[in-house]
């Protein structure tokens, strides 16, 4: 999830952890400890998954390694220094990923291999750029693209984003990522979002452009114009302007969903018109005893509608 440019400050911790090391078909190093003997099994297995398709989208080769998959405990020195939200990260500077198994799943990767997949796509994202820095609301929207499907959660993330108090800008983007947990989450979910946007408006090709330049040594911002013709500010504004309403307003106001929450509010209006009606009744019909019971405290005859006064 969080690429972590100051790496140097886990070498200590890693050489704590309890290791067993082995080295697999991609030429991945899985350390961990013997709680997490099972899990890096899986890890060592799903090595043999296909980045390919990832390499080519950043216009690199497939990865070869050497690589260094750490696991790491929840008692561990990684874990003190990592949010509680972040289930793991990568080092590009060490050719390092840390995972923390006992945070999964955690949005945005369901599963252990899910996260991996994820990790190692920031492996190759840096590598792309040459090491050199780009804004996290891309390294993290094309790492989340690039390692697995749009699903169903992520389309809900989105919308509630859209709908509720979600960033609207790229700026905010980046704050996001710095602030809370759900603050972080609504990052993650609008820079897929955005990312995806961007691969259908512009093309996958853009995408290993911009990474050239930048690894060229131009800036973000100059690799982006120099791959699209226009400004990341002025994509991410489009994004945010129109793609968002006609992606998630339209879809939602049209969608089954909406039809039966406009049921239910119909429905929830005319209980409470009925409510109110029966209210007032039995208020006059309470008016109508009380009157009653007076005149019979009274003595008073009771009225007679033929008798005029």
């Amino acid at each position: 999830m969080v690429a972590m440019g100051g790496a140097l400050v886990a070498v200590a911790a890693l050489a704590a952890l309890s290791v067993a090391s082995e080295v697999t078909a991609v030429e991945l190093l899985v350390e961990a400890p013997p709680e997490y003997a099972a899990e890096a099994a899986r890890l060592r297995a799903f090595t043999h998954h296909d980045f390919e398709a990832t390499a080519q989208l950043l216009g690199i080769s497939p990865p070869r390694g050497p690589l260094r998959l750490v696991l790491a405990g929840e008692r561990s020195e990684l874990a003190s220094r990592a949010p509680s939200w972040v289930s793991g990260y990568a080092l590009p500077p060490m050719a390092t990923i840390v995972l923390f198994p006992a945070r999964v799943p955690s949005y945005p990767d369901r599963t252990l291999e899910a996260l991996f997949e994820h990790e190692m796509a920031h492996l190759l994202i840096a590598q792309a750029a040459g090491g050199r820095p780009l804004p996290r609301w891309f390294d993290e929207g094309l790492a989340t693209v690039a390692a697995r499907e749009w699903g169903i959660e992520d389309r809900t993330r989105f919308a509630l984003a859209v709908i509720g108090p979600g960033p609207r800008s790229v700026a905010e983007l980046e704050e996001g990522f710095l602030g809370s947990a759900a603050a972080a989450r609504r990052s993650y979910a609008m820079s897929a979002a955005l990312l995806r946007h961007l691969l259908q408006r512009f093309g996958p090709a853009f995408v290993a452009a911009t990474l050239r330049e930048v690894a060229a040594g131009s800036t973000f911002e100059s690799a982006f114009r120099q791959a699209t013709g226009t400004s990341a500010a002025l994509a991410a504004a489009t994004f945010f302007g129109e793609e968002s309403f006609w992606n998630t307003w339209v879809p939602f106001l049209t969608s089954t969903t909406a039809l039966w929450m406009g049921i239910t509010l119909l429905t929830f209006l005319a209980v409470r018109a009925r409510r109110r009606r029966d209210a007032a009744i039995r208020a006059h019909w309470a008016e109508e005893e009380q009157a009653a019971a007076l005149r019979q405290r009274l003595s008073l005859p009771p009225d007679d509608p033929s008798r005029c006064n």
